[in-house]
Order: structure tokens, then C-alpha cells, then sequence
């Protein structure tokens, strides 16, 4: 079934949720930065993770920059004023919004920027039992001293989406928002304190986000297991849409259905 709820903002959070008969645990999936529910491999994910018996939910974030239209950036002003803050809010009531129609355990799947939203969002979940990470972030602070000098004097930042080739401009709200909450937003800091399992699944090929993060993600936590796919790239050498699925794409899955199988 597709859902549309209201964000704190009151923008809307549209997604897709699934509960296959005999569904043993609730597997909320979320997506990274200039990604969206429908995007390559997430739709399949869902699939996949249904026939292993868990209700799944993908949802696009209130300002992903996808609109009405689930495969076009028509929403550029919204994903201008995107906020870390806003992304866990986001996640946090969407988990909420299927918890009240489904009594599971309940994990977070979540790749590259997604995984360190849902590692800041972790300690919020209730009856979360686990999480796993797909080349996920390892901090939130990405940027050298130059680039936020320039992002504040001219006001934005522009990044190109290599597939549509349109131009993303991001205003100094997300930069405004980490300097606020640095605290809040410490990525590693809410994996020390994480109380549930966690997997993270690392591409030995990631061209995103360094492997080094996802090491580093895993050496913090005091329950987690490391997964390297060696000729894995940050999308698991998945495209959009998605064609075929690689052999490191369904590893990748196979061992997440099975985290969620065994800690339900």
C-alpha cells in the first residue's frame, strides 16, 4: 500500500508499505543522499525482504527532492533547505506511522547517508532490534574549511545528480543545522551508545563514501559484525533503473534477510 503522512514541517513523507503474511519483523528502509524509494535496488530490496517475512516500509525524506512524480527532482526548492534534523524526524515518524499498524521487531535498513541517519535516530526507535548499514556515513561533517567559507558567502552550494544532470543547490540550512546540533548530529557518538545489533555491509570498491567509515562504524559499536563484498561499489554495482541485479547486490541482501531473521 502507498502512504502519504505529514512531516514536521508539514511537507509531505510519501512511501510504500508492505506486510507479507506471517510477517516475523518490520524492516523500515532508508535511503541516502540524492536517493529516493524507487531508486534501483530499493524497491527490489522490499521485495526481497517480504519474501523472508518482514513488513517493509521505503519512504521518500520530506526534502529528498522528489514531489508527486516518485522518479523526478521536481522538488529542488525542498531539498535546498534539507536538514540532518529534519531527515531523523522524518525517519522517526515514519517508524511510528507503521509501528501502529504492526507489533514486530523492528530494524532499520539503510544505505550511505541513510545509515548515519538511522544511527542518529537509533536511540529513538522503540523496540528496535537491530540495524543494518550499507556503506554508511561515518560523520556528518564532510566539508574543509574552503567549501564552507564559499558555501557562506555565496549563500549555497551546488551539487550535479550525475544521472539527470540537474544542478541540486543546497542553501546553508544543513550546514546551519550541524553546527547547531554537532552534538546531537555526532554520528559515532550514537553508535557507542546503541544497544542493538548492528551489520554493516561495506563494498570494498565504494567510490562515495570511504571504506575506512564503515570500519571505523563497527570498531565504535559493541555488537556489530563487519561485512566486506570486495567488488562491491557504493550501490552494490546497482543502476537505475535496475536491469539486472549484480552478484554483490544479492549478498548484500541475502545477508540482511538473514540479520533480520536471526535477531526478530
Amino acid at each position: 500500500m502507498q502512504f502519504t503522512i505529514e512531516s514536521r514541517e508539514g511537507l509531505p513523507i510519501r512511501g510504500d508499505f508492505e506486510v507479507p503474511s506471517g510477517a516475523r519483523a518490520l524492516a523500515v528502509i532508508v535511503h541516502g543522499f540524492k536517493g529516493f524509494k524507487d531508486w534501483g535496488f530499493f524497491p527490489w530490496l522490499a521485495d526481497a525482504l517480504c519474501r523472508d517475512r518482514a513488513a517493509v516500509c521505503r519512504f521518500n525524506m520530506s526534502r529528498s527532492g522528489i514531489g508527486e512524480n516518485p522518479e523526478t527532482f521536481e522538488r529542488l526548492d525542498l531539498f535546498a533547505d534539507d536538514t540532518y534534523s529534519a531527515q531523523v524526524t522524518d525517519l522517526l515518524d515514519v517508524v511510528s506511522w507503521c509501528q501502529k499498524r504492526v507489533e514486530l521487531p523492528t530494524f532499520l535498513v539503510a544505505h550511505s547517508r541513510g545509515g548515519g541517519v538511522a544511527l542518529l535516530a537509533a536511540a529513538d526507535v522503540p523496540k528496535l532490534s537491530g540495524l543494518a548499514l550499507w556503506n554508511p556515513i561515518a560523520r556528518i561533517d564532510r566539508w574543509d574549511e574552503p567549501t564552507k567559507k564559499q558555501w557562506r558567502r555565496e549563500g549555497y552550494q551546488e551539487v550535479i545528480n550525475a544521472r539527470t544532470k540537474q544542478v541540486m543547490r543546497m542553501s546553508t540550512r544543513m550546514l546551519d543545522d550541524y553546527e547547531a546540533n554537532r552534538e546531537r548530529l555526532d554520528i559515532l557518538g550514537a553508535v557507542v551508545k546503541l544497544e542493538v545489533p548492528l551489520m554493516v555491509v561495506n563494498g570494498g570498491r565504494d567510490e562515495s563514501v570511504p571504506p575506512s567509515e564503515s570500519r571505523e562504524i563497527a570498531a565504535y559499536s559493541r555488537d556489530a559484525a563487519l561485512i566486506r563484498i570486495a567488488k562491491a561499489g557504493h550501490t552494490f554495482n546497482a543502476i537505475h533503473p535496475l536491469v539486472t541485479v549484480p552478484p554483490e547486490l544479492s549478498i548484500a541482501a541475502a545477508v540482511t534477510a538473514r540479520f533480520v531473521n536471526v535477531y526478530a
